[in-house]
């Protein structure tokens, strides 16, 4: 789960839309998000809103999260914002 937690970390670190606003040390990412995405990427993967008033979103990855998963909502995150 940590591993993934700091995959995705790294993928998202690398969109420029996408604030990071905690370091990652077990298996949780919180990020600032544009709030247009958050329901079309809420439709496909669940995940909480942590704060509606400044968009940030709490990702959480699990013992059974794969790479190709990270992968998946990643690319989602990027056809998204552009």
């Amino acid at each position: 789960a940590n591993t993934m937690a700091k995959l995705l970390e790294r993928e998202v670190a690398k969109i420029p839309e996408i604030k990071l606003t905690q370091p990652v040390n077990a298996n949780g990412v919180f990020a600032i998000v544009p709030r247009e995405i958050i329901k079309p990427l809420q439709e496909q993967f669940f995940f909480y809103i942590w704060n509606e008033t400044t968009s940030e979103v709490r990702w959480m990855t699990s013992f059974d999260t794969t790479e190709e998963e990270i992968i998946g909502f990643v690319g989602l995150i990027k056809e998204l914002v552009r």
